[in-house]
């Protein structure tokens, strides 16, 4: 876990509005995309574009004119083509893809797929001799080959002609291959050069099939992830495509090995891909061979991918057993306490399939570039993986020294090579002086950046939905495109703690709906709860569902204690703080900008009354002989209740020694920050016994809520405020004739794009929240589908009644609690509670 990372850029909070307006996007988005650097209309509309008519067309790419014209020449004259893969996901789903297209054609191919053990990384001259021995008259490499000098040289001159298509860095000197297909040729006229190999290969299928082949799109997005491409231009487009293909139409391995990952392929991420999925495909060829991935992904039989799925489950289960134990030598070797420039550590006969995991999680560790090498007692041959951090180019950096490796390949962020062991001290000093040579490159963006600095009453304002929707339109997420990244400045947590059965998830609770996660971190429990409040977090947003309940849960990837007064570093950052604006006047007035909503015109009256929301005026708390009181009994206290439910909350309440209590912990929340000397209880359990007076400031969603207070409330007088929001009471006034109209108009119309949606609220005598709350309704019936771009009618679902919605009934549960509490007198709203 990290203690330092970059704050997030401050910008005028109009400029965000205004932006966020003309895109008809939340203002939380916009300022996310501005701070990464897209701080126009037309970037961010680029940015978010994602559509399979902009891909780059193949003909962009060199050679694969060439290329294609050999292999249309070797079928015509029924050659030998044999198709030359790697061990790794991207490796195994390049050749998937061409298996594919020639299949389409009605042509079988074979291929061969490396062994990490035998043959290992790249092209193998022992294999290349194989394959012209067996009359092999046209080799085709995908995702490996660029490295292959000698062995392409031998090839040709045998007359077994190569295509390679690869995607790794480009050496100095190049194979003299029959023709190279690369997106980052000198003669390339490609705008995005960083595919993976299932990507270039992805494209030499459609340059031979004459069309774009949509159906590989979930193989090339699987590569694209799996080898942590950039997920920008080109790339963002196949990744949300794929997902959008294994989302509907999975094929039938996939579909198999989601199933034994238990992954709902319905709900499936590129960090579900990342963490999951792949990490299985890649467990074959860490442990043994990696063929049958190809067999699972183009096999069109169902009992096969089953039998394929659980074999590789098992092999899956090997690698995790392999990876704890070689890490756990690899740490020993490490100096305690250390800050190391750069990492080497060798061992004999690790489990050489899992030492790039190692490398990772010491990057993740150490934050520094590192070398995992096993060194193979029988031929004597140390063998590695490498991984780097922040922009320090590993590639560039080894290079240097390449006349000491046996062989070596890879890119800036992973690299592959073998050395004799003599040599594995000189790599260790040549790589730690590139290291001091690179501190900044290295610390670069080792140390995080904050996209955003959420307050405490947005992330209460936040929702699992809001979290679905980060990832509907900034996703999807991956590398140079990465979760955004929220830092949270002294929060009152309730608790640290370190879970799981080895104590090693560090698991936070801020309230009953948040809660927060770090893995391998269980460690750093006891410091933070030390910090108390005084403590800054880092980490990102996602939801998490147990037993049918589902919270919103913060990843955490830093954290560092503060002395931080909340006041002053929530306005300076939040959206949500107010914003000074001059009127003709001259006077000041503040006009509450919603960091999440998606902006929406609203009529002048609207945006009044939201903007007097704010609780803030006229009630003096002593003077009760001008309100209402009544006497309640129950069992443990009878209280004096006065009521204050047609009146505002002001200051002069504010400054008693009493308890606060609010339902809605958003409102709770931002009146804390205005009001720091006052002590609001949002949850039960931080109740103080005996204190002179209880204030219920909000009115809760349910009584069930109410009366879990009054059953243990130990305080001689109650004020009964019930403030409800505008837009509760907006959402509360929408009965069900009103639903049943709003869905017709909505079947009437063919689509309504997004930014169309409020002038239809206008159209059907609506509120924009009233719309809003109606389309949740509606698709959690499966009524209407909403993307990032439109809203359609959903004509084939099932007939449901309105009432099957968890939304419809939890909005049915408060308009009876404000029927009863906000409108009843006190004698009723005493009975309905004691009743209910």
């Amino acid at each position: 876990m990290q203690d330092k990372w970059t704050a997030p850029k401050q910008f005028d909070h109009d400029q965000i509005t205004t932006l966020a307006q003309s895109l008809g996007l939340a203002p939380l988005i916009v300022a996310i995309l501005m701070n990464r650097g897209l701080t126009t209309a037309e970037q961010i509309r680029d940015f978010l574009a994602v559509d399979l008519s902009d891909l780059t067309t193949p003909d962009h790419f060199h050679d694969l004119d060439k290329a294609v014209a050999r292999i249309e020449q070797a079928l015509e004259n029924n050659e030998k083509i044999v198709i030359y893969g790697d061990y790794d996901a991207d490796g195994v789903t390049s050749v998937a893809i061409l298996v594919d297209a020639f299949s389409t054609l009605g042509v079988d191919v074979d291929y061969y797929v490396p062994s990490r053990f035998t043959d290992g990384y790249g092209p193998n001259l022992a294999r290349y001799q194989e394959l012209v021995e067996q009359g092999t008259q046209l080799l085709i490499t995908v995702d490996n080959g660029i490295t292959g000098v000698a062995e392409v040289a031998y090839a040709q001159a045998q007359g077994m002609d190569v295509i390679i298509t690869d995607h790794h860095d480009l050496p100095e000197q190049l194979p003299q291959a029959y023709a190279i297909v690369h997106p980052r040729h000198p003669k390339s006229t490609c705008d995005f050069g960083f595919f993976s190999g299932a990507g270039v290969a992805f494209y030499l299928a459609w340059g031979l099939l004459g069309e774009l082949p949509s159906e590989s799109l979930d193989l090339a997005m699987i590569g694209t992830v799996g080898d942590v491409m950039p997920l920008v231009a080109d790339n963002r487009v196949i990744v949300a495509a794929g997902l959008q293909q294994l989302q509907g139409d999975p094929r039938l391995g996939l579909a198999a090995l989601a199933e034994q990952a238990k992954i709902d392929l319905t709900k499936v991420t590129a960090r579900d891909l990342a963490f999951s999925l792949i990490p299985r495909l890649n467990s074959l060829g860490r442990v043994g061979s990696a063929r049958p991935a190809v067999a699972l992904l183009t096999t069109f039989a169902e009992s096969e991918a089953k039998k394929i799925a659980q074999e590789v489950e098992q092999v899956n289960q090997q690698r995790q057993t392999l990876v704890q134990a070689v890490l756990s030598q690899a740490t020993e070797q490490i100096e305690t306490g250390s800050r190391p420039a750069a990492l080497v550590v060798a061992g004999v006969d690790w489990a050489e399939g899992v030492l790039g995991i190692v490398a990772s999680r010491l990057v993740d560790t150490y934050h520094c570039p590192t070398l995992v090498l096993s060194i193979d007692q029988k031929t004597g041959v140390a063998k590695g993986s490498g991984r780097s951090v922040g922009e320090f180019d590993l590639f560039k950096a080894l290079d240097r020294y390449r006349e000491h490796f046996q062989k070596f390949g890879g890119h800036a962020g992973a690299v592959g090579l073998s050395l004799a062991p003599t040599e594995i001290a000189g790599l260790r000093t040549h790589l730690v002086a590139q290291a001091q040579s690179q501190l900044s490159a290295i610390t670069a963006t080792a140390g995080l950046v904050a996209d955003y600095r959420l307050s405490a009453s947005e992330l209460a304002a936040l929702t699992p939905e809001t979290v679905i929707q980060l990832e509907q339109v900034l996703g999807p997420f991956g590398e140079k495109n990465p979760q955004p990244l929220f830092e949270l400045i002294d929060l009152p947590w309730q608790q640290w703690q370190a879970i799981g059965q080895t104590q090693q998830t560090l698991k936070g609770t801020l309230t009953n709906q948040i809660e927060a996660v770090a893995f391998r971190e269980g460690d750093q429990a006891a410091k933070l709860r030390q910090a108390g409040q005084q403590l800054a977090i880092l980490g990102t947003l996602g939801t998490n569902t147990w037993r049918g309940k589902t919270k919103l849960q913060i990843t955490v990837c830093g954290a560092h204690p503060t002395g931080t007064d909340l006041a002053q570093t929530t306005k300076a950052s939040s959206l949500s703080a107010t914003t000074p604006k001059v009127t003709k006047k001259g006077s000041q007035t503040t006009t509450p900008v919603s960091p999440v909503a998606t902006p929406t015109a609203e009529p002048a009256s609207a945006r009044s009354v939201t903007a007097s929301a704010n609780p803030t005026v006229k009630v003096n708390p002593d003077a009760i002989a001008n309100f209402a009181t009544a006497q309640w009994r129950w069992p443990q206290q009878d209280f004096q209740v006065i009521d204050c439910r047609h009146q505002r909350l002001g200051p002069k309440m504010l400054q008693h020694p009493w308890s606060y209590i609010c339902f809605d912990q958003r409102l709770g929340q931002r009146l804390q920050q205005q009001h720091q000397q006052v002590r609001f209880i949002l949850h039960p359990d931080q109740l103080l016994p005996n204190m002179a007076a209880t204030v219920f400031i909000d009115l809760p969603s349910s009584v069930d809520q109410l009366q879990t207070y009054l059953k243990i409330l130990q305080t001689p007088r109650l004020y009964l405020l019930f403030y409800t929001s505008q837009q509760r009471q907006e959402q509360l006034r929408l009965q069900i004739p009103q639903l049943r109209a709003l869905l017709k108009e909505i079947y009437r119309q063919p689509e309504i794009k997004r930014p169309q949606l409020s002038r239809f609220a206008d159209h059907c005598q609506l509120t924009t929240a009233q719309l809003d709350f109606g389309i949740r309704v509606f698709s959690e019936l499966n009524f209407v589908k909403m993307d990032k771009e439109r809203l359609v009618a959903n004509r084939q679902a099932e007939k449901q009644p309105l009432t099957a919605s968890a939304t419809f009934q939890r909005q049915q549960a408060m308009q009876l609690a404000y029927q009863q509490l906000a409108l009843g007198s006190l004698q009723q709203v005493d009975a309905f509670i004691k009743q209910a």
